[in-house]
């Protein structure tokens, strides 16, 4: 299924195209909702046709733009890059669904039709020819061979400087599928990667001369010796090769002329790639063998690095995300949990729940400057950060001058009500600070409520907009306690909060609390410093 990937702010996103007519623009009613200046209402369309999708106009105020041309119509290609108004998006097809490996019997005699070749051939022929080799074995080497070689090594020279200049991951796909078609004049072509979690070779580029759409069928069997056996395949006419069973899959598929080329990495084979003439015998020959063979070093090490960079930058930015919410100890526990252990997943747990709101700061800022309410909230909320942070809390959000916190989520911890009490006396105690350090006077005070129990927690929102937050009446019972119970400067905490900290802080039981929205009578306690 294809889809639309776009970024607001530093979130990225994904919008699959799931009908045969998605309409984009700024107005409601919209499949894609783009809220930008530049787009008009209704913008633009994407249609399902025949032949694939293409992109249509509306008449927008600002144009519809695909690799930077202007377009009123047009049939979109994986990768193509598409600017609505001055917006930037990218269309990417589900390759998986444009390329098939069909299965044969696996019979493997000897025939002709068909050269294997090592990839350790490949490196010693060519580091043979790099290094001047054996002089009398050079004298042997008929002149067509020797300029033969030198060609293949001036290639992989250019195709180092050209793969030095693509940065992104799909950028360094794109320069390779670029470069496969150039030097091997290939008909259609294909780049699989192992995907380690499924165990199957995945495809990831796609290309075909004619621009045709037609599913791209490989045989299992060709696959699968070149990837297991590590070797360079070459079929003049792989219909008539008995070792890859011409009579089943390859003759269906019609494949007269194939090259397939394992992707190694060091002493490890990440993929592949694949390049066929369906209509042409023997389209190949030993050069391109070669050719391919020696090629596929560099693009190996250069998919492989850019996977990595790929990876490093979606680290970084998850960890910058989760630094605004969560201490760095509980960072560093979330980067380090498996796949087994999905923390900002949706899932029920015990936690405790703190809010903190300033008393009277309503009505204190009627009379100030905006500047100046902005510059003591940012004083009061920062601080209060910092002290949620120190005892491994997770900011949940600010609500005008009221701040959420949760403790024992996402990472669980069996103390979590014992630290948000903690974070509470922290927080009074920074207060007091911080009002002495205040110059215009106005001094702050603050009601906290904190209540303990079982309550969900995790990623909750839209696909184009997720949270980390938490929901239960544990939550609402928290934010009553504080809004209806405490008085300013007091910390009150719930029942559940108080069997689970007995005995290690003073308290003084509040009866009989009635709160709004709950039915039932609650009993509370006082935190007492």
């Amino acid at each position: 299924m294809p889809c639309l990937l776009y970024r607001i702010g530093e979130e990225e996103h994904e919008f699959e195209i799931k009908s045969d007519s998605v309409s984009i623009g700024r107005m409601e009613g919209n499949d894609l909702i783009l809220f930008d200046p530049t787009i008009s209402r209704k913008h633009c369309q994407i249609e399902k046709r025949d032949v694939g999708y293409f992109l249509k106009d509306l008449g927008s105020r600002n144009g519809l733009f695909v690799n930077d041309e202007r377009i009123s119509e047009k049939l979109l290609k994986d990768g193509d890059l598409i600017r609505v108004g001055s917006f930037p998006l990218k269309y990417v097809e589900d390759t998986s669904e444009r390329v098939c490996i069909t299965e044969g019997d696996g019979r493997s005699d000897m025939a002709e039709g068909t050269v294997m070749r090592s990839l350790q051939e490949v490196r010693e022929m060519l580091k043979g020819e790099l290094s001047g080799g054996d002089a009398a074995k050079v004298k042997t080497l008929e002149l067509s061979k020797l300029q033969r070689n030198q060609k293949i090594l001036s290639s992989l020279a250019d195709v180092s400087k050209e793969l030095i200049e693509a940065v992104t991951y799909e950028e360094v796909l794109e320069r390779v599928m670029q470069i496969i078609f150039e030097q091997v004049h290939a008909e259609r072509g294909v780049i699989l990667l192992y995907d380690e979690k499924s165990k199957q070779l995945i495809p990831k580029i796609i290309r075909q001369a004619n621009q045709n759409q037609d599913t791209i069928r490989i045989s299992q069997t060709i696959a699968k010796k070149s990837f297991d056996d590590r070797v360079a395949i070459l079929c003049h006419d792989a219909q008539t090769d008995e070792r890859f069973q011409a009579g089943a899959s390859i003759r269906l598929l019609g494949i007269r002329s194939a090259l397939c080329v394992p992707l190694m990495v060091e002493d490890r084979a990440i993929g592949l790639i694949y390049v066929d003439t369906p209509l042409r015998v023997k389209a190949y020959g030993d050069f391109e063998l070669d050719l391919l063979s020696a090629l596929s070093g560099l693009c190996a090490i250069a998919i492989h690095q850019a996977g990595l960079r790929t990876k490093l930058e979606e680290e970084k930015l998850a960890k910058s995300r989760l630094e605004r919410y969560h201490s760095p100890s509980v960072v560093r526990r979330i980067l380090e949990s498996t796949s087994q252990e999905p923390v900002l997943e949706a899932r029920e747990l015990t936690a405790t729940i703190l809010f903190a709101d300033l008393c009277g700061f309503t009505s204190m800022s009627e009379n100030m400057e905006p500047k100046d309410v902005a510059k003591i909230l940012n004083g009061f909320l920062s601080r209060m950060t910092d002290v949620i942070f120190e005892n491994e809390g997770t900011l949940d959000k600010f609500i005008g001058d009221c701040v959420m916190a949760i403790f024992g989520a996402p990472v669980s911890s069996e103390d979590h009500a014992e630290r948000a009490i903690k974070c509470a006396l922290g927080m009074k105690k920074a207060l007091k600070e911080y009002n002495l350090e205040n110059s215009d006077k106005r001094e702050l005070d603050f009601r906290v409520g904190i209540n303990s129990g079982k309550i969900v927690a995790g990623d909750i929102g839209s696909s184009r907009r997720m949270e980390y937050t938490v929901l239960g009446e544990v939550v609402n019972i928290a934010s009553r306690l504080q809004s209806y119970v405490a008085k300013p400067g007091q910390i009150v905490i719930g029942e559940n909060t108080y069997n689970m900290t007995k005995g290690k802080f003073k308290t003084e039981e509040i009866r009989d609390v009635q709160v709004k929205g709950i039915s039932k009578t609650l009993t509370a306690y006082e935190v007492l410093e």
